[in-house]
């Protein structure tokens, strides 16, 4: 069996795409699903990286890239809705996701951002998703295991996210490349 390492930050549209479908990835090829969230804004310091690539971008190619995204959503029957407050701040939700990190939470947090538009950066809105007001006081109890798994993502050489690892070898970026990650949990070699 397969070890599938996901890669993500609720702030990444392209992550949300990919998170709609990993863990059907993971149930046909019989791989086990390791969720790795990460702070996508300290690592692309890190890499040298602005912030907010797609704010980077030119207007061309930014709508481009929204109309892509679009195209995936459909392609994949899932709902894509810009959330209003972008860039995201995913400090909280992150922190408190690692206080829970499961598939259905992973779930709940994406779909509520990109699904819904919401902003899931404001404690207001992880409580209407049901997060407790103790999980909210334990949060920043999380800093340094995020801080952890940020530095994780980075010496496995990650510069953005969806990115995915498969028996903690090479990475695979991108959500538009699961067909690799899927034949890659199965066994085949998709290296170059």
């Amino acid at each position: 069996m397969a070890t599938l390492e996901f890669f993500f930050d609720f702030s990444s549209p392209f992550a949300y795409l990919a998170a709609t479908q990993v863990e059907a990835v993971a149930r046909r090829t019989g791989a086990d699903l390791v969720l790795r969230p990460l702070l996508l804004g300290a690592l692309f310091r890190e890499v040298g990286q602005v912030d907010t690539p797609i704010g980077a971008m030119s207007e061309r190619k930014r709508q481009f890239v929204l109309r892509d995204l679009g195209r995936w959503a459909r392609w994949w029957g899932v709902p894509l809705q810009w959330p209003a407050a972008f860039p995201i701040r995913t400090v909280l939700p992150l922190r408190v996701f690692l206080l829970q990190p499961t598939p259905a939470r992973m779930r709940q947090f994406f779909g509520a951002c990109w699904g819904e538009g919401r902003d899931i950066g404001d404690p207001a809105v992880l409580r209407d998703l049901g997060v407790s007001e103790e999980e909210l006081a334990a949060a920043p109890g999380r800093k340094e295991e995020l801080v952890a798994a940020t530095r994780l993502a980075l010496d496995a050489d990650l510069f953005g996210v969806p990115a995915f690892r498969i028996d903690g070898g090479a990475l695979i970026w991108g959500q538009d490349r699961l067909d690799q990650v899927e034949r890659a949990c199965r066994g085949e070699r998709i290296e170059g």
